[in-house]
């Protein structure tokens, strides 16, 4: 039995228990078990579709998102994965160039960066 497998059983069993009103309400004791949260928090990693659901449930609160978001970007790989997203998609660019241009100060910086281009393909 591989060790995901492992996990969802255990996690599984504790679920079915709590359930059946044998170990309480199951987010307090994620709240306050370590062991069982690292478990939960391992199982969510290991699995795209579940992460991918934990993460939408996460992003969808606007006093978290902020938070979450900020989080990521002190990690410099997440950092950098996320500016090559939006530099090679066109549609994620232009909101932040929008987004840039709306402050004066960025939009200066902006109109001075386009120069620099020109300038240097030699137009």
């Amino acid at each position: 039995m591989t060790k995901t497998r492992k996990l969802v059983l255990a996690l599984l069993v504790m679920v079915t228990a709590t359930a059946a009103g044998c170990g309480g309400d199951v987010a307090k004791q994620v709240a306050s078990n370590e062991q069982l949260r690292g478990q939960v928090l391992d199982v969510i990693a290991q699995n795209q579709a579940v992460a991918l659901q934990a993460v939408d449930r996460i992003v969808a609160s606007d006093s978290l998102r902020a938070v979450v978001v900020d989080h990521l970007l002190l990690n410099k790989d997440v950092a950098r994965r996320v500016i090559v997203r939006i530099a090679t998609n066109p549609a994620a660019f232009d909101a932040v160039v929008g987004v840039a241009v709306r402050d004066t100060a960025m939009r200066e910086h902006v109109l001075t960066l386009v120069k620099g281009i020109e300038m240097a393909s030699g137009r």
